[in-house]
């Protein structure tokens, strides 16, 4: 059977790999704790990069990220470019259906958050602002509508419990 000769990008992406200086140990731990299973109390779930600027971080993560998924792990990565936790939430969601892992129940609660928000942001634009006694009805409705919409996605519900409804309803009818 003959073998397909690399492509250039393959050729490239290979000694790029095979190039990389540095973090040894950090490689090392990383490959070592894939091999683990997830009881066992001595597998991570959290690894902590940190460095100054240009020293390869976003590099490092990368190769640890090419490191799973040779091992079969399902991965996503978000940096600071996402906005929100939605769109952070919408992001890691993408990735995983890229990779044939589908997130149906966080794609529903992030639909629901969506609808809820637009409603709210609709509601709030035909307000009258001029109520100096506190914000309508059906901006204090709309608001708790849309806190409980971001309380249904994972790992926001903490910080919807920390804003004040009130608060929130009185500047949108500002």
């Amino acid at each position: 059977m003959v073998r397909a000769r690399p492509s250039m990008q393959e050729l490239i992406g290979r000694r790029r790999r095979a190039g990389f200086i540095g973090r040894g140990g950090e490689r090392a731990a990383f490959r070592e704790n894939l091999d683990l299973p997830p009881e066992d109390e001595r597998h991570r779930f959290l690894f902590h990069i940190h460095g100054q600027a240009g020293v390869g971080k976003t590099f490092l993560v990368r190769e640890l990220e090419q490191t799973a998924r040779e091992r079969g792990a399902l991965t996503a990565y978000v940096d600071e470019s996402v906005g929100s936790v939605p769109e952070a939430l919408s992001a890691l969601s993408r990735e995983f259906a890229r990779q044939e892992a589908e997130c149906k129940k966080l794609d529903r609660a992030l639909t629901s958050y969506r609808e809820r928000r637009h409603e709210a942001e609709a509601v709030a634009a035909g307000l009258d602002s001029t109520s100096p006694e506190g914000p309508s009805p059906v901006t204090a409705t709309a608001v708790r509508a849309g806190l409980v919409g971001l309380g249904l996605i994972p790992g926001a519900g903490p910080f919807v419990g920390a804003v004040d409804p009130a608060q929130v309803a009185q500047a949108a009818d500002g």
